[in-house]
């Protein structure tokens, strides 16, 4: 019986994690001091960047480790790489700045 309540424990957490896979979904927060910003990717592919003063509704696509967002007025899609390090998530810019968010929790 142990085992099984092992077993059951198990595959509850491999389905609630997504497979082990990461996801984008959800609101994220820029650590950057300066200045306070957040993303919010959908799971219908839009998605926002909004700041203090503005927000700019996107589009995007994902492709294995790579984020193409394009900004709703603008011609031109921006691409970047991405990747997931413990809890966060790192955006890198073309000139390889890394920008880091926290997953904001769902209130």
């Amino acid at each position: 019986m142990k085992k099984h309540k092992i077993a059951i424990i198990i595959l509850i957490l491999f389905l609630t994690t997504g497979c082990g896979k990461k996801s984008i979904i959800g609101k994220w927060k820029s650590t950057n001091k300066k200045n306070e910003y957040y993303y919010n990717f959908n799971e219908d592919k839009t998605c926002s960047y909004e700041m203090t003063v503005a927000r700019l509704d996107c589009t995007y696509e994902i492709n294995e480790n790579k984020i193409t967002i394009l900004y709703k007025g603008n011609k031109n899609a921006h691409t970047f790489k991405y990747q997931f390090k413990g809890k966060s998530l790192i955006i890198i810019d073309d000139n390889n700045h890394q920008n880091t968010f926290i997953r904001q929790k769902k209130k």
